[in-house]
């Protein structure tokens, strides 16, 4: 399983809590973003993180895992 592999089925599960719970899908989404950017950025470096989320941002919807030609 890749790691693309492995962050879908969570987010799927998270998608079905936030459904069950009855939240604002968009808000919970945001959040969710939010976390996992501040996680990326303790871990490399502010820079980094708006690096890969402009990254993400430009290439939204496109379904190829091209975590190898990430900055």
């Amino acid at each position: 399983m890749t790691p693309s592999e492995f962050a879908r089925n969570k987010f799927t599960a998270f998608i079905e809590n936030v459904d069950a719970a009855n939240m604002d899908k968009p808000a919970a989404i945001r959040a969710l973003l939010d976390t996992a950017a501040s996680a990326l950025a303790e871990i490399s470096s502010i820079e980094d993180a708006k690096n890969e989320l402009s990254f993400i941002a430009a290439n939204i919807g496109d379904e190829e895992d091209y975590s190898f030609m990430r900055p």
